[in-house]
């Protein structure tokens, strides 16, 4: 398979994800946990209780298949009301509960995502330089007057035509996963202006590493309101353009996006 064939295959696999149950275009709410807290069309009163959730009086709530009307539940546990998923997650020490409805208007709206055209150009050699363990930034968010202490757990530094650049990347709740997020001189102008995002494995030493720039993908944001995701850090902002990855998410006309897809 040819390296602009592989890029078809993931870009394909990335515009079906999103848009699959559980997908970020499915994501309706993001409801955060402050004492017992109510959230519109979910039966249920939802408390945090420690890393876990508490909950009770919610009739119709299924936990991994079974009716669980109270309980303790945990953020791996896989949660149902109807065809509306639930998802417990955690920033900091705060919790909160995301609903995911396969039957959104984003869904019904979504036409796929612009991207750059593939370029080998853009799979660069960075430098790795793992973080010290206690190193961390303190990062905003999209939408939102959160402020997030990431650790870092690492930087990348290289050169794109003879242009110095280096980025922080932090680690956001995946285990063995590095995650850049950045802002260049397409932001906002031909490409989502918050930020864009590239995750890539973390690598186990210092050393040479391969960035490809090809596989950059749009934030969590980008497709749902509903979301709120980690801005760069300050040394994050590129000065030239990263012309590769994925630039916006496409919508259908108004009158095509009442018909349902498929």
């Amino acid at each position: 398979m040819t390296f602009v064939d592989q890029w078809r295959t993931w870009h394909a696999e990335r515009e079906a994800a999103v848009a699959a149950p559980g997908g970020d275009l499915t994501l309706t709410g993001t409801h955060w946990l402050v004492g017992d807290t109510q959230i519109d069309g979910i039966p249920g009163t939802w408390r945090a209780e420690g890393t876990d959730v508490r909950v009770s009086g919610a009739e119709g709530l299924l936990v991994g298949g079974v009716p669980t009307a109270e309980g303790v539940l945990r953020p791996d546990q896989r949660l149902m009301v109807g065809d509306v998923e639930l998802k417990i997650v955690r920033r900091g020490g705060d919790l909160a509960v995301r609903t995911y409805d396969p039957h959104a208007p984003a869904v019904r709206r979504f036409a796929g995502i612009d991207a750059y055209v593939p370029d080998p150009a853009w799979v660069v050699t960075a430098e790795f330089t793992p973080a010290d363990a206690d190193q961390a930034v303190r990062t905003a968010h999209s939408r939102s007057d959160r402020l997030v202490d990431y650790p870092v757990v690492g930087t990348f530094t290289f050169t794109v035509d003879g242009q110095h650049a280096e980025l922080l990347a932090l680690y956001t709740g995946h285990e063995g996963e590095a995650h850049i997020t950045f802002r260049d001189a397409t932001s906002g102008q031909e490409s989502y202006g918050a930020a864009r995002f590239l995750f890539l494995p973390l690598p186990a030493t210092a050393g040479p590493v391969t960035l490809d720039f090809n596989r950059v993908t749009l934030p969590p944001c980008a497709f749902s309101e509903a979301f709120i995701c980690p801005l760069p850090p300050p040394g994050n902002v590129l000065p030239f353009a990263v012309r590769a990855g994925e630039k916006a998410v496409l919508d259908r006309p108004a009158d095509q996006a009442a018909i349902p897809r498929g």
